[in-house]
């Protein structure tokens, strides 16, 4: 993982200085003539700087998922550990494939809570049951999902496109996540 994040890192300081040179030349190119050549350079010089703001974005979820992991997790060295969306450590049945993006199948999802336990009791603290934490989280990601649902049909940027429908994906794995807990916790939402 860590040489994921050094690559994030270099990438990020690349297209920095990739935005500084489009911008120095495009202060250069103010002639008529040179209309289209600033045009194309211009949008180049855009892309450049959402990518350099999607590196600067992936590095700031990677440590932000570090401290959770180093917060909540179960005392890993976060140095060795991958972050992966969606369901962690499935099984996954011979000839299913690759899981990529896909929504897991609700018998995968049934396999995977399986161990979990029958009943959750939460100390007092005012928030509620977990069956109703649940049905919250599951408005709240039935939400997320029809926003990033609109966003990918909206986005004109092709990368911006591609990252909000993946994004969208794995809401939709934890759609499937929040709706198989919330049968096992006794939660109804009025999208399930």
């Amino acid at each position: 993982m860590e040489e994921m994040i050094t690559t994030v890192e270099e990438l990020k300081k690349l297209e920095a200085k990739a935005e500084k040179e489009y911008r120095r030349l495009l202060k250069k190119l103010k002639d008529p003539e040179y209309a289209d050549l600033r045009a194309l350079l211009l949008r180049m010089a855009i892309d450049t700087a959402f990518h350099r703001h999607l590196m600067e974005a992936l590095e700031r979820a990677y440590h932000e998922s570090l401290k959770l992991v180093e917060e909540y997790g179960s005392g890993e060295d976060v140095s060795d550990v991958a972050l992966i969306p969606g369901l962690p450590t499935i099984v996954m049945p011979m000839g299913f494939g690759a899981m990529g993006a896909r929504v897991p199948p609700e018998e995968i999802i049934e396999e995977y809570l399986k161990d979990f336990p029958t009943e959750v009791v939460l100390p007092e603290n005012g928030d509620g049951k977990l069956s109703e934490l649940l049905g919250r989280y599951l408005e709240l990601q039935e939400k997320m999902l029809e926003l990033y649902d609109r966003l990918s049909r909206r986005a004109f940027h092709p990368v911006v496109r591609g990252i909000v429908t993946e994004i969208k994906r794995n809401e939709e794995q934890h759609e499937a996540i929040l709706k198989k807990l919330g049968e096992r916790y006794g939660t109804h939402s009025a999208g399930a």
